[in-house]
């Protein structure tokens, strides 16, 4: 899997956002997704609870046939189906491809124009601990 699979999950991930075309419909299909996400606790653990984010976040990393998938949770609806769609685009991927791709999830416009700082500042923390696990895997 290389960045051309990244894009492309990403870019099918904008479309479905696009579409919505209003703020409030992306936020009702945000909150929505959050809704039907509903993973076993099992990883809902302090060493798995990112720190620095106003809301609580889990993300959970385990390597399988030399690629990472990754598991996000939480208590916030709208952060919990947006680390959905985050870790949608770099999970099942090998470590190095994680590295080296750059995601534009947080400079699409759609995305942007509604989510204030504490919500991108949340979602940066969160491409950072998946790049620091792929470097970690690399090790």
């Amino acid at each position: 899997m290389n960045s051309l699979l990244h894009l492309h999950r990403e870019k099918k991930i904008f479309k479905i956002f696009s579409t919505l075309k209003s703020k409030n419909n992306i936020y009702k299909y945000l909150i929505y997704v959050g809704k039907k996400i509903n993973y076993s606790p099992f990883f809902l653990n302090k060493n798995n609870l990112l720190s620095g984010c106003q809301t609580k976040i889990w993300l959970f990393f385990f390597y399988q046939k030399k690629s990472i998938f990754i598991l996000s949770y939480s208590d916030s609806i709208i952060i919990r189906a947006l680390t959905f769609f985050l870790t949608k685009i770099y999970s099942n991927n090998l470590p190095i491809n994680i590295i080296n791709y750059r995601s534009f999830f947080l400079k699409n416009q759609i995305l942007r124009s509604f989510f204030y700082n504490k919500r991108n500042n949340a979602l940066k923390i969160i491409l950072t601990r998946i790049r620091y696990q792929a470097v970690k895997y690399l090790i």
